[in-house]
């Protein structure tokens, strides 16, 4: 993934078009609009369970806070299962996911960013999933940004069957629909289409949302900011300035109002000893800037 112009949006697009992408995004939005249409209670509770176990267990307690920062550590076997939640999510492979974030969060709000807000709202919601990339340029980026997970033969092999993953979940989906309550293409538009539309959009907000609205506890380098109804709808992501400010934290609301969802979950897997290392403890300096301790630094360090 190279860096891309700040010129006009079609220097952004040096490889053209990623209509695999494209297209998937656009199936995925219109098989979502008409779920409205096939409703049936069945489906509904599939998309509320799939909600919550891809878009918070996998994403967010999976992808983003176990394997991208480190904030706990976890058996293999619920480490393979956050795996696969996520994978249902429709957000790329582990590699692609890890390595993009890492790289956010080293050029963060810059140039280099992946979703920079600099080149607009829009790109940063979701215009940056659209320019292709070469399979060299893929693979720099994962050795770059994902090595100890390029390192691994099972994530390679994951990255790469990753789209008949997705085309065979939409299968089960819709046969499980079928053979339990008779309402396939209900279950299918529900749990499939809608739900990752709208894990989309509750993802995609905490990259572009955050980066414009909200408030800050820290001076960090970047315009990372704590938006209220993002962190309710992204399981607690959308305390964004807080994370910015100490990455590896597994705790993202720093105030008492600050609710955070997955790390709720991470305290109840560490009572049952299926979290371990967990990075929770609120540095001294923090604490001091939470206070309003003028003696507290005014720029935290951006990889902290």
């Amino acid at each position: 993934m190279v860096a891309l112009p700040t010129g006009k949006l079609s220097d952004r697009f040096p490889n053209g078009v990623n209509w695999t992408n494209a297209v998937w995004l656009a199936l995925m939005h219109v098989g979502g609009v008409f779920a409205f249409w096939h409703f049936s209670w069945p489906a509904l509770w599939m998309f509320i369970a799939f909600y919550y176990l891809t878009g918070c267990f996998g994403v967010t307690l999976g992808y983003h806070r176990q394997m991208t920062h480190g904030s706990f550590q976890t058996i293999a076997p619920v480490r393979w299962l956050l795996t696969l939640c996520a994978m249902l999510s429709g957000q790329g492979s582990p590699l692609f996911w890890i390595a993009t974030h890492r790289k956010h969060h080293a050029h963060s709000d810059g140039d280099q960013d992946p979703h920079t807000p600099n080149h607009g709202f829009w790109w940063s919601h979701v215009l940056w999933l659209q320019p292709r990339d070469n399979p060299e340029n893929s693979r720099e980026h994962f050795e770059r940004w994902a090595p100890d997970f390029y390192g691994n033969r099972v994530h390679r092999f994951l990255h790469a069957t990753y789209g008949p993953f997705l085309f065979l979940s939409a299968g089960v989906f819709y046969a499980v629909g079928e053979l339990a309550w008779g309402e396939g293409l209900s279950v299918f538009l529900w749990a499939m289409c809608l739900r990752i539309a709208v894990v989309y959009h509750v993802t995609w907000f905490v990259n572009s949302a955050t980066h414009v609205w909200g408030y800050r506890n820290y001076q960090t380098s970047d315009r990372s900011r704590n938006l209220w109804w993002v962190g309710l709808l992204a399981f607690g992501e959308g305390w964004h300035n807080n994370h910015h400010a100490y990455q590896r934290m597994a705790r993202h609301g720093h105030r008492f109002w600050e609710f955070d969802l997955t790390y709720n979950i991470i305290r109840v897997m560490k009572l049952f000893g299926l979290a371990t290392s967990v990075v929770d403890k609120l540095p001294e300096a923090a604490k001091a800037t939470l206070k309003g301790d003028d003696s507290a630094p005014s720029q935290v360090p951006h990889a902290a």
